[in-house]
């Protein structure tokens, strides 16, 4: 079935983290952060990141965005190689790609960040 925005989940959900025995700490991002849906005209839709609150590694990703499923690879690799937050928010993405909703919604896990999008001084 194909969906506008796309829908995609990598990792564990909220409900299944917390079923699973962790603590979680979620963020979501709208796409009215994300340079490249604001270039595009297309902020329908959000990014969410789910982390085990103890220790900040990310356990999930999920998406409702234009090219969600392209985000999908980058979150599998940072699940799988037990990435914090603060490790996803400190590599670098592309600008203007998707790929960038990653490390801007891993950003808004810093009780200091005030302006999630890079694309604004």
């Amino acid at each position: 079935m194909f969906t506008r925005p796309q829908l995609s989940s990598a990792g564990l959900s909220e409900q299944q983290a917390l079923d699973a025995g962790y603590t979680c700490a979620c963020r979501t991002l709208p796409l009215s952060d994300v340079p490249r849906a604001l270039v595009n005209f297309d902020t329908l839709g959000a990014v969410k990141l789910v982390a085990d609150a103890a220790t900040g590694r990310l356990l999930g990703v999920h998406a409702a965005a234009q090219a969600a499923g392209e985000l999908m690879l980058a979150a599998t690799y940072a699940i799988k190689a037990q990435m914090t937050v603060s490790d996803l928010a400190a590599t670098w993405a592309p600008y203007l790609t998707m790929a960038e909703s990653l490390r801007l919604a891993a950003k808004l896990f810093d009780p200091g960040e005030q302006m999630p999008t890079s694309c604004c001084a």
